[in-house]
């Protein structure tokens, strides 16, 4: 109960940030007992290198792709094998936020060539049931050698001893709490 009153608190704060910044991506952790869960939030733009719709085969390919890469979380977020954790659920898509140009530079838009007024990102969500959640206070985050157009990664990690908020990034990609 305490994870997913926090994980809700959390989502609506991500909600209030606006529109979302290409580079960095949001990553929940809440710990309760032993399950875990997860949500993690990152723009089209670092997933697979553009936020329209995909047009080509190799667009729609990288993003059949990368839903596949987002369901396996423990191939991206490594928790310590101590934890003993478990997948029990994975899920991820691929969601439009409509035309929107607010919170983007004129000149940013002129520049990429793939902007065409709105924004993609990409969501999951995860369970995991450990032998010893306990254990699990620290993420190798593997992410970065997957998704490759992803720089940063603010992590939220709520727990019976509170929230912290972290950020990881491509040069530093592991976290401890």
């Amino acid at each position: 109960m305490l994870a997913s009153t926090a994980l809700a608190q959390t989502e609506d704060e991500l909600r209030e940030l606006g529109p979302h910044v290409h580079g960095i991506g949001n990553l929940i952790v809440a710990i309760e007992g032993n399950e875990i869960q997860m949500e993690f939030v990152a723009p089209g733009m670092d997933i697979v290198g553009f936020e329209h719709e995909a047009d080509t085969t190799r667009q729609k390919r990288a993003v059949e792709a990368a839903l596949a890469d987002l369901k396996e979380p423990l191939t991206l977020f490594e928790l310590p094998p101590s934890a003993g954790c478990t997948v029990t659920s994975a899920e991820a898509e691929l969601v439009a936020e409509g035309n929107e140009t607010e919170g983007h530079e004129e000149a940013e838009a002129e520049a990429d060539e793939d902007y065409e007024n709105h924004h993609s990102e990409f969501r999951a969500n995860y369970a995991f049931t450990c032998v010893d959640a306990a254990q699990a206070q620290s993420i190798n985050f593997r992410y970065f050698d997957r998704f490759r157009d992803a720089h940063d990664l603010n992590v939220t990690f709520i727990d019976e001893n509170g929230e912290v908020a972290l950020a990881v990034s491509r040069n530093f990609r592991y976290m401890e709490r």
